[in-house]
C-alpha cells in the first residue's frame, strides 16, 4: 500500500518543480541588464557636448538603484499577495491618475505627472500594473465564466475601461491603447469569447479615432505620418531626423560617440528615440541586437507563464510579458516610421525613472512566477478558489 501511495506521489513531485523555470528567469533578468547596459551607453554619448554631459546618466544610474530594489522586492513576493492587493492599487491608481490630470505638472500640454521634489512621477506607469492585475484576477476566479457575456467579457471589461478613461484624460493615448490592447489579449487568454473582444476593440478605436480627429496636434502626427517628406519642416521634423540617424548608420553605424542627431537635430533623443541614436552609432548590427533582446524576453516571458499552474499567475505572467514586448514593438515602429508617434519609451532604454522602476518590478513579478512552487497556505487558497487549470 506504502509503495503504491509513493508511486502516486512521484508524478504530483515532479510536475511541481516542473512548473519552475529558473533558466528562463536569469536569461531574462541577462536581457534587461544587456538592455540596461545599452542605455547608460546611449545616454552618456548624448550627453557629449552639453553643458552637464553627466546629467542623464547618473540621474539614470539612480533611478536604477530604485528600480533593482523594486525588481527584488517583488521577486519575493507571493502571487496571492498581487491578487489581494489589486483592488487597493486600482484605487490608488485613479486617485493619482485624476491628481495628475488636475494638479500635476503641465509639459507640453499634457498633464500626465506628478512633481515630487526633483523626481515627476507618472501614474500612468502604475495603471500598466494595475490593469493586469485586474484582468488576471477577475479572470482566474471566474475562469469557468469566462466565455459568459457578463463575467466574462462586460465586467472585466468596464474595470479595464475605467482605467483607460483615466488615462486617456492625461491625455495620454499611446499609454491608453497599450492597456487597452494587451487587456485586451489577456482576456482572450483567459478564455473570453473573441467576437466580444473584437467588438470592444472596434468601439474603442472609432472613439479614439473621433477623439483624434478634434484634437490638432494629434490629428497632425496622423497626416504628418502618411506624408512625412511634405512636412518635414515641422510636424514630420523629428520623424525625418529619426530616420536620417538610421540612413546615417548603416550596417555597423559611425562608432560610440560620434552621433550627429543627438546634437540637437533630434528632439528627445534621450527618451522616446532613443534607439534612432543607436542606429546612428551602432548601425544595423546594434538595432537588430536590441530587437533579439525584446524577443528573448517575450520567449522567457511566455516560458515561465505557460509553464505555471495557477491561472492568476499564468495571466499575470502572460500580461506583463505581451505589454514589455508590445510597448518595445510600439517605440521601434515610431522611431522607423512605421508608426504615427506615440510618446511611449522604449522599455529599459529609453530615459526616464517611472518607466524603468515600474518595468524592473514587472520584470521581478515575472521571477517570481518562474519559482513556480508554491506555499502549502497558496496552494490551499488556489484549490478553495478552484484557480487551477484544468
Amino acid at each position: 500500500m506504502s509503495g503504491s501511495q509513493s508511486r502516486q506521489r512521484k508524478p504530483s513531485s515532479g510536475s511541481e518543480e516542473g512548473s519552475a523555470s529558473p533558466g528562463a528567469a536569469r536569461l531574462l533578468i541577462l536581457c534587461v541588464l544587456v538592455l540596461f547596459a545599452f542605455s547608460i551607453t546611449m545616454l552618456f554619448s548624448i550627453g557629449i557636448g552639453q553643458k552637464n554631459p553627466l546629467h542623464y546618466p547618473l540621474r539614470q544610474l539612480a533611478y536604477a538603484v530604485v528600480a533593482a530594489g523594486g525588481c527584488v522586492f517583488t521577486a519575493f513576493v507571493p502571487p496571492l499577495y498581487w491578487k489581494k492587493l489589486m483592488p487597493l492599487l486600482c484605487v490608488m491608481t485613479i486617485i493619482l491618475l485624476l491628481m495628475a490630470r488636475f494638479a500635476g505638472r503641465d509639459i507640453a500640454g499634457a498633464h500626465r505627472w506628478l512633481s515630487l521634489g526633483p523626481v515627476n512621477f507618472q501614474p500612468s506607469e502604475l495603471a500598466k500594473l494595475s490593469a493586469i492585475l485586474w484582468v488576471s484576477t477577475w479572470l482566474s476566479v471566474y475562469r469557468r465564466r469566462a466565455s459568459e457575456f457578463v463575467r466574462g467579457f462586460l465586467l472585466p471589461a468596464a474595470g479595464l475601461g475605467v482605467l483607460c478613461m483615466m488615462v486617456l484624460i492625461g491625455p495620454d493615448f499611446g499609454t491608453t491603447m497599450l492597456i487597452g490592447g494587451t487587456g485586451i489579449l489577456v482576456m482572450y487568454i483567459g478564455g473570453t469569447r473573441i467576437i466580444y473582444l473584437l467588438g470592444s476593440a472596434i468601439i474603442a478605436l472609432t472613439g479614439l479615432g473621433a477623439l483624434i480627429m478634434q484634437d490638432k496636434e494629434r490629428l497632425s502626427r496622423i497626416t504628418s505620418f502618411t506624408q512625412p517628406e511634405k512636412y518635414a519642416a515641422d510636424d514630420a521634423y523629428q520623424l525625418m531626423a529619426s530616420l536620417l540617424a538610421f540612413i546615417k548608420g548603416g550596417l555597423t553605424g559611425d562608432g560610440i560617440g560620434r552621433s550627429l542627431q543627438k546634437f540637437d537635430y533630434l528632439p528627445e533623443a534621450h527618451t522616446d528615440f532613443i534607439l534612432a541614436i543607436l542606429a546612428e552609432e551602432l548601425g544595423l548590427v546594434g538595432t537588430c541586437t536590441v530587437m533579439l533582446l525584446y524577443l528573448t524576453i517575450f520567449a522567457c516571458g511566455m516560458m515561465i507563464s505557460m509553464r505555471c499552474k495557477d491561472s492568476f499567475s499564468r495571466l499575470l505572467g502572460f500580461g506583463i510579458t505581451i505589454l514589455i514586448f508590445l510597448q518595445s514593438v510600439i517605440n521601434v515602429g515610431v522611431v522607423t516610421g512605421s508608426m504615427p508617434t506615440k510618446g511611449l519609451p522604449l522599455p529599459f532604454v529609453s530615459y526616464g525613472g517611472s518607466s524603468l522602476v515600474f518595468m524592473a518590478a514587472m520584470v521581478g513579478i515575472l521571477v517570481r512566477i518562474s519559482r513556480g512552487n508554491c506555499s502549502g497556505k497558496d496552494e490551499k487558497s488556489r484549490r478553495l478558489d478552484g484557480q487551477q487549470w484544468i
